[in-house]
């Protein structure tokens, strides 16, 4: 396969005003000065409108710059007063719209109506009129979300690896626990964990039980369902997520019948949580970074040409920042900078196979954001991207591409590693995230009638554990709700089935690009309306399809199991 060089930096400098923090000072300063005008504005006028969204554009430009100097050698002070200016900016902006909202409830549906008929730009009409969490609760959830990543950071993790004792922060710990190549040290390391974890666990419980309280009392005071305010943030109905897991549960045999297998193979009669999650990579090829992006290509130009042509560019003109290096946090993201129609990506690319799914993901992200046209708004992106839709171009790239490292492996043993890697990937987005989101709905229900104390919770996850793994593995994971931060999220309640829902939608998607020609246009228009409708709305708008229809979730979970066979016709 001929291969091309392309940058492992990026370049930040031409976003924005660069690295210069003293101008990004400069700007949050005039930003600062132009939300004071607006606490005298009693009735907005629509220019006032458009000014606070401007601000608001402003703001999100700043906090996703933001999320790319973590990865650079800034110091910790600048960049902390940095974020916390940007913070409290945003915050303040929310108050003034949560002001106008409260001033448009006290109006007859006379003065509404007259003031409406100012307002030509109807989707402010809608934002200043919808229902939203009051920005007192989300300050006080966002602080909940700062005491519990407080609580990670400060956590000690004493274990002994096998060269004495070390003293090790919990994101280190963790990260020996899931990736390390030896099993041993892996299993020393996730115990430690535990250890420390139980301890902590009283703390974090407190915080989690706290912020699903406020949660349930916005919801009692508004009379909705602990749920809605999920779904409409993702833009699917109850219907859809009940077809989608229904769909899921249909098909548990055939996962258990994989981990029966795999536990096999391993001389074992069942699995633990740990074991499945930290499966060995050493069968699976390497992929250096070149190969890794012709082969995103080379998916990626059968399903739409303009694809693999704005990967070209991404690399090309500077977009990722793929290298390895001291002190650079583990994990990836993409960060939007929408008004200039770029993105930025980070990751450190290792040149496993499981990395090269990542960038390929990341891509998809910014692919989206590419097809997502700037618009007036006095919400910002966090507020407006749905979920669903966010994991639907990002999970289209990563599996088109691990579909393609299949067809074009040749070797039987090194392609059944392939295939038990990505069924193994099938099983975290549908079994794992599955029992997070049984363990999620279990407790909102709970907590109705009060706090849970820890154990109690930690016996709630074993039992929705058990229930999405069909009994198949011999140990669970009791301390996932405190390991993952996920379930702390100030802005997104119910984190976990948006991935499930990416995943078998994008399959579907796949399907449909191989059988229509007018896939490419149709997926391009379905991204560049994000926002503008429910997904569910624009998947029947542009794909005719009704998701909230059992037939459509079985067709993509029947293309999932079919991994399933696929692999047991290599034992």
């Amino acid at each position: 396969m001929k291969t091309f060089h392309y940058p492992t930096r990026w370049n930040l400098n031409n976003l924005s005003h660069g690295l210069d923090m003293d101008r990004w000072d400069q700007q949050l300063n005039v930003l600062r000065e132009s939300l004071k005008a607006f606490h005298t504005i009693e009735i907005p006028g629509e220019q006032d409108l458009f000014r606070l969204s401007d601000i608001i554009q402003h703001l999100d430009s700043a906090e996703f710059f933001y999320y790319c100097l973590t990865v650079e050698e800034i110091a910790p002070t600048p960049l902390s007063s940095f974020h916390s200016t940007i913070t409290s900016l945003t915050s303040e902006a929310r108050t003034i719209r949560s002001k106008w909202q409260a001033l448009l409830e006290t109006m007859s549906p006379a003065q509404r109506e007259d003031w409406s008929n100012t307002i030509p730009h109807r989707r402010f009409i809608t934002e200043l009129t919808g229902r939203t969490n009051s920005n007192d609760s989300l300050a006080t959830l966002k602080s909940l979300e700062e005491k519990y990543l407080a609580l990670v950071r400060n956590l000690t993790v004493y274990a002994d690896l096998g060269e004495g004792t070390k003293d090790l922060p919990f994101a280190e710990a963790n990260n020996t626990a899931m990736t390390h190549s030896d099993p041993a040290i892996r299993e020393l390391a996730f115990q430690g964990l535990n250890r420390v974890l139980k301890e902590k666990a009283p703390e974090a419980a407190s915080i989690y039980n706290e912020m699903v309280g406020l949660r349930l009392g916005d919801h009692k005071r508004d009379h909705v369902d602990f749920l809605d305010d999920s779904l409409g943030a993702n833009g699917i109905s109850s219907e859809t997520l009940h077809a989608m897991w229904d769909a899921v549960d249909s098909h548990l045999d055939e996962f258990s019948e994989y981990l029966s297998l795999k536990a096999n193979e391993a001389g074992k009669e069942k699995l633990s949580w740990l074991e499945l999650m930290t499966a060995p990579e050493d069968s699976l090829p390497k992929v250096p970074y070149p190969q890794a992006i012709e082969r995103t290509l080379t998916s990626l130009e059968t399903i739409d040409p303009k694809m693999s042509e704005f990967v070209k560019e991404t690399l090309t003109n500077n977009w990722v920042d793929a290298e390895t290096r001291p002190g650079k946090p583990f994990g990836g993201f993409c960060a939007p900078f929408l008004t200039q129609g770029e993105s930025r990506i980070s990751l450190s690319y290792d040149n496993s196979l499981d990395i090269a799914r990542r960038l390929a993901h990341e891509l998809g992200h910014a692919w989206h954001f590419k097809q997502m046209k700037t618009r007036n708004t006095l919400r910002s992106l966090e507020e407006t991207l749905e979920m669903t839709m966010a994991e639907s171009a990002s999970i289209l790239f990563e599996t088109a591409l691990i579909d393609e490292v299949i067809q074009g492996t040749h070797d039987p043993a090194i392609k059944k590693s392939i295939l038990g890697w990505k069924v193994e990937r099938s099983i975290n987005y549908l079994m794992s995230i599955r029992a997070a989101y049984l363990f999620e709905t279990a407790f909102y229900e709970k907590r109705k009638s009060g706090p849970l104390p820890a154990e109690e919770m930690e016996a709630l996850l074993l039992v929705s554990q058990q229930k999405a793994y069909g009994n198949g593995l011999k140990e669970y994971e009791s301390y996932l709700w405190l390991k993952y931060p996920h379930f702390f999220r100030a802005d997104i309640s119910f984190y976990n089935y948006p991935y499930s829902f990416g995943l078998l939608f994008t399959i579907g998607l796949l399907e449909l690009a191989h059988e229509h020609d007018e896939f490419a246009h149709r997926f391009q228009s379905f991204l560049s309306e994000t926002g503008m409708l429910p997904l569910e709305e624009l998947t029947k708008k542009h794909f005719n399809i009704d998701l909230s229809h059992p037939a459509f979730w079985e067709q993509t979970m029947r293309r999932v199991v079919e991994d399933v066979n696929e692999y047991k016709k290599c034992t």
